[in-house]
């Protein structure tokens, strides 16, 4: 599947503007951290799918403040779940595609110890 992105802008009268930009990536997509430097604190994580990028950072005369080490936190947070997730649904999708292919382990044994018996087997 190809990955996609697009964002939408939505006016209403006597609101704010809202912006949503939306990337749903494939081999494309680009994740990039900038770290600060030089004694600035500016850094930041930028995430480019064709001609849509978001970046998130601090600017380089910024004091880092405790809301915004707990916001790093929550986005660090998410990607550990997004990954996981993108872990999980992969091995899954596998599995859908080789239902005859065996990981090797014998029910009830760790993987390490059906390595060592598939060596026994082999002596």
């Amino acid at each position: 599947m190809k990955g996609y992105s697009y964002t939408t802008i939505s006016m209403q009268s006597g609101r704010s503007p809202y912006l949503n930009v939306t990337i749903y990536p494939d081999a494309h997509a680009r994740v990039r951290y900038c770290p600060a430097e030089n004694g600035k604190s500016s850094c930041h994580v930028s995430i480019q799918h064709g001609d849509a990028m978001v970046a998130v950072g601090l600017t380089s005369d910024a004091t880092v403040t405790p809301a915004q080490v707990d916001f790093a936190r929550e986005l660090f947070n998410a990607a550990a779940a997004f990954l996981a997730d993108c872990e999980r649904l992969a091995v899954a999708h596998a599995a859908d595609q080789n239902p005859g292919q065996h990981s090797g382990t014998t029910c009830g044994q760790a993987p390490e110890q059906a390595g060592d018996r598939a060596d026994d087997e082999a002596a």
